[in-house]
């Protein structure tokens, strides 16, 4: 699949340099070709800069027969390229050499360490990092949420941890199958969100208050049966009532009992809607996200109530099934069903596809 990804691409880019080539090169020229190929290619404006940004670098020989070999990605060819625009002219050929080389065993995400470890050493003579600095590294991070509950950020971080980063979102953010329509952004948006998932479920977390991080999501129960209105969650506001069922099936609920004004009159035990020993029976089964296609691993995973406990769906093997974040939501807010039939996990389309989980 990667491959055929692969050979399409320089297929777009060596077109692209064949129609670059009939023009004079000049500013206006790179505008229009911008936009014809958005309007064309129905890409985007940065997918088409590198479209054309690629078809210049493939006037150099090595990097174009390397593509052609199905040697190099698009990320490939972004970090080479943006690598080649700040090194020293007089050293671009030497930096051309290093990075083939490394792009031949490396991601894009490891190459982009790598170069910028190459840009470095270029520039011995730039200002080197006093002790200060590397044992208090600046790092910033600003959240701004937004009346719909989504959360817009902003800053960064030391280059150190910027390279973990990179290498954390680089696996999660591949494409899940043949059929991923996401966007680079939209998948790096999901690998953070995985990453998140993943950060909330660890033993190594900090307790607040004498409890574990967590989200608090606090909903009247008969607008949680009847899908209505509106949940609230702690700190950052309302979610819409489809997203609280999806977030409720593998959770904590605890009953709380409120008098007229609002103020509890009861409070129950928080009880886990999926026991462990299910779950541990779960993952027996499914190993994985059962969804078509999908290798998420068991503690990538949410367990997933066919018919919602809420709505008296029992929390037994028969009607559960282990299913990532992307592909949970992908179940509970458009037209696919779960079935469980001879113990086993089917998800179809309302339109009539189908697949089962094979034993």
């Amino acid at each position: 699949m990667e491959a055929c990804r692969r050979a399409d691409y320089v297929r777009q880019v060596e077109v692209v340099r064949e129609l670059w080539g009939r023009t004079a090169r000049v500013k206006d020229d790179r505008a229009v070709m911008v936009a014809d190929l958005m309007a064309q290619w129905k890409v985007t404006r940065g997918e088409a800069r590198d479209l054309l940004r690629h078809a210049e670098l493939f006037g150099r020989e090595a990097i174009r027969e390397t593509a052609r070999e199905g040697l190099l990605s698009k990320q490939h060819l972004v970090v080479i390229d943006k690598t080649l625009e700040e090194a020293p002219e007089d050293q671009r050929d030497e930096v051309e050499a290093a990075l083939l080389e490394e792009a031949q065993e490396f991601d894009g995400a490891t190459l982009r360490v790598i170069a910028r470890h190459i840009l470095q050493l270029l520039d011995q003579d730039g200002k080197a990092p006093d002790n200060r600095e590397l044992a208090e590294p600046k790092r910033e991070l600003h959240l701004t949420s937004r009346k719909d509950g989504s959360v817009v950020f902003r800053g960064k971080v030391d280059p150190e941890t910027g390279a973990k980063w990179a290498a954390l979102i680089d696996p999660l953010a591949k494409p899940t199958s043949a059929s991923d329509t996401r966007t680079t952004p939209e998948r790096q948006g999901d690998a953070l969100a995985e990453i998140i998932e993943m950060a909330t479920n660890s033993e190594d977390l900090p307790e607040t208050g004498g409890e574990r991080p967590h989200l608090a999501l606090t909903m009247s129960l008969k607008d949680f049966q009847e899908q209505r209105g509106t949940g609230d969650v702690e700190g950052m506001g309302p979610m819409d009532a489809a997203s609280v069922r999806r977030v409720a099936c593998d959770s904590k609920v605890m009953r709380v009992v409120l008098e007229a004004k609002s103020q509890p009159l009861d409070i129950g035990r928080a009880t886990r809607t999926i026991p462990n020993q299910i779950r541990r029976a779960l993952i027996i089964r499914d190993k994985g996200c059962a969804f078509p296609g999908c290798q998420r691993r068991p503690r990538q995973c949410h367990a997933h109530h066919v018919i919602h406990w809420v709505d008296g769906g029992p929390t037994s093997l028969n009607n559960l099934v282990l299913l990532c974040g992307s592909h949970h939501r992908l179940v509970h807010h458009s037209d696919w069903d779960v079935k469980i039939s001879a113990g086993l996990p089917k998800i179809e389309r309302r339109h009539g596809l189908r697949w089962s989980t094979a034993a």
